[in-house]
């Protein structure tokens, strides 16, 4: 098998709007400052005004959701679950949380738990390329190879399939080809996700496609 790291995903995660699931002005008011400071990138501060808006107001949902979301740009997965696991035990429906918890499992290497979030994610309408993307690669680490091959068959033949997502699929699905011992299907995806501008396909070609 080839001997890889997790590589940093290329996902983005937007902040939930609001939905009046607040009575509290002064939650709301401190809500709204956290979302200012998250779109400026000041997620600590982000998170200190979230913080607020839940300690005035404890079920609301979408404090947790943000607060979480900020926490994972800060690298702080652990902590974003436990507000990811907060707003589901609120709104157990949300399945764009569940996608959100996904990734924050697949970053700690709990490729099992990232499956079932990103699968619950998908079922429940949220079909983005992002999640059958990195649930392909969840499945790559734990050699479920057919299962990965077909999550990237899904980005790469169907309107989920923005540039940036197809580049990304064609890539990880030329190193389960690797794996697989099929050098010639992997360079010709490695060479599809060079074509897409994929940067990581210019290093890799060096190395298997000379």
């Amino acid at each position: 098998m080839m001997k890889i790291l997790l590589y940093v995903i290329s996902v983005l995660l937007i902040p939930s709007a609001v939905y009046s699931q607040t009575n509290d002005k002064n939650a709301l008011e401190a809500y709204n400052n956290g979302m200012d400071k998250f779109f400026k990138k000041n997620y600590a501060g982000a998170i200190f005004d979230f913080s607020e808006a839940i300690r005035r107001d404890s079920g609301f949902i979408q404090a947790y959701e943000n607060r979480g979301v900020a926490k994972y740009y800060l690298n702080d997965y652990r902590e974003a679950i436990g507000d990811f696991n907060k707003a589901l035990e609120i709104n157990p429906n949300d399945y764009n949380t569940y996608g959100r918890r996904g990734w924050a499992k697949y970053h700690l290497q709990d490729c099992k738990g990232a499956i079932a979030d990103l699968t619950k994610a998908i079922e429940g309408g949220r079909n983005e390329g992002q999640y059958y993307n990195v649930r392909g690669q969840a499945k790559y680490y734990l050699h479920e190879y057919n299962g990965a091959i077909a999550d990237f068959n899904k980005v790469i033949n169907s309107w989920l399939g923005e540039k940036e997502q197809r580049a990304q699929a064609f890539y990880w699905r030329g190193l389960v080809n690797i794996d697989l011992g099929l050098k010639e299907n992997a360079c010709l995806d490695f060479n599809k996700a060079k074509k897409l501008g994929y940067e990581k396909a210019y290093e890799i070609i060096e190395v298997y496609c000379k």
